[in-house]
């Protein structure tokens, strides 16, 4: 099979996009499930349009599901007698399972000819879809975390980017001694996973990725699991956090949409938010913010080059009849070209990033966002993707009665460890 270009023009404009060709069955269907988005759909309409006009032996089916509905959906139908060929998941305990269980494809037969993904990509990125020696997936995009700041706030308040995590507390103080009524960065974790992106991070600045690989991954022994004291000391620093005054009162009870709103409004100077907040401020209107990443904690065993990053992308099921124009059809995905376009129109670090720089249609901070996540020495991947899925749970649970102040850290360091074994 030839991954050769058929068809050119430039994706930049309103003409058609490039297009991978391929040695097409006649008549092949190829079903691929991906999340809803407020610009998803733009996106692979564009796709799916221009794969098709150039490989008309092919038919793309896109479907789209919500996030919660869809974790349900996609195992049902991986299990059924009618999975789609493609279809979107998160790397970590997610992509692994489906490996494991049998229902995920090893693809590295595939996308190797020029035009193909294995071509187009860094080994970077794919190593985030290998497993041994497999390729088990496309990675499309990467999500990373970040602190939002206020340039405009910052001048007016002589306020400097904090050097380490003592920093980020007196910068708390700061911003309270200027008016004790503002937020410094408030915290919507109404839906829990707000909070475990802290936690990702300052487990890593305090416990390290290498000493907390074998308790994440279930493979320490019974008496050393989640041990370490540094999880007690994360969990103490989120309580310094607050201590601080950098949240505002009742984070549980609030929303992640209102605390974004906060810092469009500009009632709140910082926000920590994802590569994905970009997009929805500038969207509100609110475009005179930078960026930081999480400060290293003095005397922590975190590593200066890390950040929490997270892969997104596609697996192609075991059962496909079609693997080679589902292939196809993913490779087109992840083009330059289409890297540059996902980009745009989603506001998303593509895995192909090689043609934002001289994109019009993106603003200086996005490239700013593209380039940080490109330097990243070692990506932290978020804890309730990466971990078993109960042990997640208990990182979730224990997040919310911490900031209700109804479990100590060592209580719920406690309690994830009583999960984790009996995960093992």
């Amino acid at each position: 099979m030839s991954f050769k270009t058929i068809t050119s023009a430039c994706i930049l404009s309103a003409t058609l996009t490039t297009v991978a060709g391929i040695a097409v069955a006649q008549d092949a269907t190829v079903r691929f499930w991906t999340l809803q988005g407020a610009t998803n759909q733009e996106f692979y309409e564009l796709a799916e349009k221009n794969f098709e006009e150039a490989n008309p032996g092919v038919d793309v089916v896109v479907e789209y599901f919500p996030n919660e509905a869809y974790k349900t959906a996609i195992q049902v139908a991986l299990n059924g007698s009618e999975p789609p060929d493609a279809f979107f998941n998160w790397v970590g305990a997610d992509t692994s399972r489906l490996i494991n269980d049998g229902l995920a494809m090893d693809i590295s037969a595939f996308g190797k000819d020029e035009g193909g993904f294995q071509a187009e990509l860094s080994e970077g990125w794919l190593s985030s879809m290998r497993l041994d020696d497999g390729l088990y997936g496309v990675p499309m995009e990467a999500n990373s975390k970040y602190f939002y700041y206020n340039i405009g706030f910052f001048e007016e308040h002589d306020l400097n980017v904090p050097e380490n995590f003592d920093g980020l507390l007196q910068l708390c103080r700061d911003v309270r001694a200027i008016d004790a009524d503002i937020v410094p960065m408030p915290l919507g974790n109404s839906e829990r996973w707000k909070l475990i992106h802290f936690m990702t991070m300052l487990n890593e600045r305090v416990v390290g990725a290498e000493a907390a690989a074998a308790d994440y991954a279930l493979a320490a022994s019974a008496d050393d699991l989640f041990t370490n004291p540094g999880y007690v000391a994360a969990w103490e620093k989120l309580l310094e956090l607050q201590g601080a005054g950098c949240f505002q009162d009742a984070p549980n009870a609030t929303s992640p949409e209102l605390t974004r709103s906060m810092f469009t409004a500009e009632a709140s100077p910082m926000i920590y938010c994802g590569t994905w907040c970009a997009g929805i401020f500038d969207s509100e209107g609110f475009t005179d913010y930078a960026m930081f990443r999480m400060p290293m904690i003095d005397g922590g065993a975190g590593a200066e080059g890390t950040n929490m990053v997270f892969i997104q992308g596609f697996q192609v099921a075991t059962a496909t009849e079609n693997p080679e124009e589902t292939v196809a059809w993913l490779s087109y995905l992840v083009t330059p070209e289409m890297g540059a376009k996902y980009a745009e129109i989603n506001n998303r670090i593509p895995s192909n990033p090689t043609m934002l720089e001289s994109s019009q249609g993106l603003t200086d901070q996005f490239k700013w966002i593209a380039a940080d996540i490109s330097s990243v020495t070692q990506p932290i991947n978020v804890l309730d993707v990466l971990l078993e899925n109960s042990v997640a749970e208990a990182y979730l649970d224990a997040g919310v009665e911490v900031l209700n102040g109804t479990l100590t850290p060592e209580g719920a360091v406690e309690a994830i460890r009583n999960v984790a074994l009996a995960a093992m």
